[in-house]
């Protein structure tokens, strides 16, 4: 299955942030600071001005998606929008401890769980989620739903067309990059739960932030679930 034309990724580094294209536009995920630019330049060979821009999607706090959100605030002028758990992190500009779920997490933490990597300029973010939330009123045909588990107020997004961008509910596995449980999470059996939701959905290509693309029907072979 080809990803879709309306789902455009920006790889910065070792993450990735999505531009999201339909009546409006979104950017779901801003990458660590510094990765304005970036996305500000994937956002005109898009032909999107920066003032087009109606809404800041983070799937969750941690610096490596919400580090540029600051930033690009100010350039887009567009809303910030985050699961209401994650308002702590955004407001002090820190990611936070990390709890590794298995040998891989422990050692990309050595990575990410340092102090020029978990840190970034904080923000106050317009509207917190805490339930389904319509993203028709910024002009994209979807919805947000909670999706908790790598962290509390994790967060992903459901098109109309099938596809889905997850932030860190899922991971590609290490070395071989099939969909796999995220390297870090604060609560297992509220992460499966939201796969098990996830899936409800009937998803038909799954984005994520550090691997993938994956098709709906390889995550429910691969993943473990339940209600």
């Amino acid at each position: 299955m080809s990803p879709s034309k309306h789902v455009i990724p920006v790889k910065i580094g070792l993450t990735t942030a999505y531009i999201v294209k339909s009546e409006g536009v979104i950017l779901v995920d801003t990458g660590f600071p510094g990765s304005e630019e970036k996305i500000l330049a994937s956002l005109q060979e898009q032909g999107v001005a920066p003032g087009d821009v109606r809404l800041i999607l983070l799937t969750h706090g941690h610096a490596d998606h919400a580090g540029s959100a600051a930033a690009l605030k100010e350039a887009t002028g567009a809303l910030v929008a985050a699961g209401h758990p994650e308002v702590g992190r955004l407001r002090t500009g820190r990611s936070g401890k990390l709890k590794a779920t298995g040998l891989c997490g422990r050692i990309f933490g050595l990575y990410y769980c340092r102090e020029a990597k978990s840190r970034y300029p904080p923000l106050e973010p317009d509207i917190l989620i805490d339930s389904e939330y319509d993203l028709h009123v910024h002009g994209v045909h979807g919805i947000v739903i909670p999706t908790p588990g790598h962290t509390a107020g994790s967060l992903s997004v459901i098109l109309d067309s099938g596809d889905v961008l997850v932030g860190d509910l899922i991971f590609g596995s290490f070395p071989m990059g099939k969909p796999a449980i995220p390297f870090f999470g604060e609560d297992l059996p509220a992460w499966s739960r939201s796969i098990y939701a996830l899936l409800e959905k009937s998803p038909k290509m799954v984005y994520i932030a550090h691997g993938g693309p994956f098709e709906g029907e390889e995550i429910k072979r691969r993943l473990p679930f339940r209600k």
